[in-house]
């Protein structure tokens, strides 16, 4: 496969996430009417990738309205109403990873300096959300923090901070950048993780997310793979369900194209474009066990995760990818 032909077969992808954005600004999971900040920043980092600015501005400008006056943004909307009252740490800061992606395609300082005081806030409060252990507090509500820190959650943060330190660097606000890393491969060997005692491990996206960080290698990465992949398939959401999901796959091709591994990445990959329906766009799982596309919903994130795959693996953007930070 080529640069050529992958931007031109995912570009019916790329319009499906256009067509499922409202005239506010909104990139919603698809036609019901759900929205949340970090799947919508997801959306927006594939339309940089396509150069699609001004559907581009439109998000960020919405993501940023939505922001209360602590620099939060409320967990879930659907139809324009709050959904989940209560405000995750990686949402809001999220939005830091399809700003740098614009830059590093376009280079406009000026666009990352309009925003310079919002981006500050956002990474203020997510500063609020760090523990005395240096854990982050998954969500905030009404009644204050809650006590528990997820990993893939974490996972995020950490290429937030990434991409703002990044930011800090370019609009000349150095001494804002944050060098304290939001996870380690020590932190994961800690029990502070999963506090309300439920094992997460089950999920891929916990066991994959850590290497987008630059915690494991290439034998966790074969760990992975032998636990949620499916030779032919993809890579599944949970390690007990027939169920591989598009967009847990894509993550998975970008983190093991990050450390090293893109033949077994590209494999995947290619495993992916053969879900692609009639009308152009990706489902967001297939049960292989009854050979159904589940869950019935679609989802605008899935198939921006698999355009970020895709850039990876075959520069469709030409420029330097911020996910691979």
């Amino acid at each position: 496969m080529n640069k050529n032909l992958v931007h031109h077969d995912l570009l019916s992808a790329k319009n499906w996430i256009l067509a499922n954005q409202n005239t506010e600004g909104a990139i919603l999971w698809d036609q019901k009417g759900k929205w949340d900040n970090w799947d919508h920043c997801e959306c927006l980092i594939a339309l940089a990738i396509y150069e699609e600015w001004e559907a581009f501005n439109k998000g960020i400008n919405f993501s940023l309205k939505k922001l209360d006056e602590k620099g939060l943004v409320r967990s879930e909307y659907i139809n324009g109403l709050v959904s989940k009252d209560f405000s995750e740490a990686h949402h809001a800061s999220y939005i830091f990873l399809p700003l740098l992606q614009k830059y590093l395609i376009d280079n406009d300082v000026d666009y990352l300096k309009k925003f310079r005081t919002k981006i500050h806030k956002i990474y203020g409060a997510l500063k609020n959300f760090k523990n005395g252990d240096g854990f982050y507090y998954w969500a905030f509500d009404d009644n204050g923090y809650s006590d528990n820190s997820l990993i893939t959650a974490t996972c995020s943060i950490e290429l937030s901070r990434r991409a703002y330190n990044k930011i800090c660097e370019i609009i000349g606000d150095t001494s804002y950048a944050d060098s304290s890393a939001a996870i380690t491969q020590d932190m994961l060997k800690s029990k502070r993780f999963n506090r309300d005692g439920i094992d997460r491990s089950r999920f891929s996206m916990d066991a994959y997310y850590p290497l987008l960080c630059n915690c494991g290698d290439k034998k966790e990465a074969t760990k992975v793979l032998q636990k949620f992949y499916v030779e032919g398939r993809g890579v599944k959401c949970v390690v007990e369900e027939p169920w591989v999901t598009m967009a847990e796959s894509s993550e998975c091709v970008i983190a093991l194209y990050k450390i090293g591994m893109r033949a077994e990445a590209e494999k995947i990959f290619k495993e992916i474009l053969q879900y692609k329906n009639t009308a152009g766009y990706f489902p967001t799982g297939y049960q292989y066990s009854l050979d159904v596309f589940w869950p019935e919903e679609n989802s605008t994130w899935t198939n921006a995760a698999i355009i970020m795959a895709a850039d990876c693996l075959y520069d469709i953007s030409g420029s330097e990818k911020v996910i691979l930070l």
